[in-house]
């Protein structure tokens, strides 16, 4: 398991100057107030795990920040009670509910935050995203690479990448002994960086995609090594490089020849593995347990896809004691 971080300031009565003081001893001093004398209520807290961060927070009154962040990171920033005005360089944005911010953390100067505000953010690695964007294009990224600032939440991709997020804190970095399960996190990170390459307008999204028609050897390859390490926190990026291809032309293949992207397969692999400890397990294992360890944080929905699949419950997998140790095996 992944150590999970985590910091919270529970609402409370607070100068910006204090509000200040403890964001610089969990992050370092990189907020500096403004405002340093108003004191109202505010709240903060975060969850990370490998760069990758969540965050929400209120404040209720007007608070001013300048930002120094030693960083080129990529950050989001979502509003869903006022607003809060974010300055990037020279150029200050203004973010109301439904709308977003995406921008790199060198560029991110200051915040006026309103008050009401309700807000919440996620940061993504640059190296994950760059190596996202290399799979998709099989090209150099140019230097001064930058998505399209401002996103709306309420339709296309940002829809679905802000219930990735909240996924990512409430559900990957919930655990109750701050550990995250590999697999589940390996999946998310991919997962997001893609989604966010592939959907998001940016530098690239003029540049006409690579699409290679790959030999069904190098298809099969993509598929035994998926078979052979699905207990293992793999993704797209590992099949595609055990198959000599890149992660854009192993998704175009498998939705061609297939019907299914690499990671439904990988998937599928990870609930016939979870199906099959289920009905071998110990008597004292139980279905969160072997849920987790195949990467399935969710358990209502882990229960929804199992049921969907085999067509019984995990419980009833787990309750089957005839079957335990009399060498039975799932084909």
């Amino acid at each position: 398991m992944t150590g999970i971080l985590t910091a919270k300031l529970d609402e409370a009565p607070l100068t910006a100057g204090e509000i200040s003081n403890w964001l610089s001893a969990e992050k370092g001093e990189i907020y500096k107030p403004l405002n340093r004398d108003c004191r109202d209520h505010f709240s903060f807290s975060m969850h990370g795990i490998d760069g990758f961060g969540g965050w929400s927070g209120s404040s209720s009154t007007l608070r001013q920040f300048a930002v120094n962040i030693e960083s080129d990171d990529f950050m989001f920033f979502m509003e869903h009670g006022t607003s809060y005005e974010l300055a990037t360089g020279g150029i200050r944005h203004h973010v109301t509910p439904g709308s977003g911010l995406l921008t790199s953390a060198d560029r991110y100067s200051g915040i006026t935050i309103g008050g009401g505000s309700v807000g919440e953010g996620f940061c993504v690695p640059r190296e994950a995203v760059m190596a996202a964007l290399v799979g998709t294009y099989e090209r150099a990224i140019p230097a001064g690479f930058e998505f399209t600032p401002v996103q709306d939440l309420n339709s296309g991709p940002m829809a679905h990448m802000l219930n990735l997020i909240r996924f990512f804190r409430e559900n990957i970095c919930e655990s109750q002994n701050l550990a995250a399960s590999p697999i589940a996190l390996a999946s998310f990170k991919e997962m997001f960086c893609l989604l966010m390459v592939q959907n998001l307008h940016h530098s690239l999204s003029q540049s006409n995609l690579p699409v290679n028609t790959i030999a069904p050897r190098q298809l099969r390859r993509a598929m035994d090594f998926a078979r052979m390490h699905a207990a293992l926190p793999i993704g797209v990026a590992d099949m595609a490089a055990a198959a000599g291809v890149s992660a854009r032309a192993l998704q175009v293949n498998f939705r061609r020849f297939l019907n299914t992207t690499p990671m439904s397969y990988l998937r599928q692999l990870r609930l016939e593995g979870a199906r099959r400890e289920m009905i071998e397990a110990r008597p004292s294992a139980t279905v969160a347990e072997i849920a987790q360890r195949w990467g399935f944080v969710h358990l209502g929905r882990f229960s929804q896809e199992y049921r969907a699949a085999f067509g019984v419950s995990p419980s009833s997998d787990l309750a089957r004691p005839g079957l335990k140790g009399n060498g039975f095996r799932l084909n």
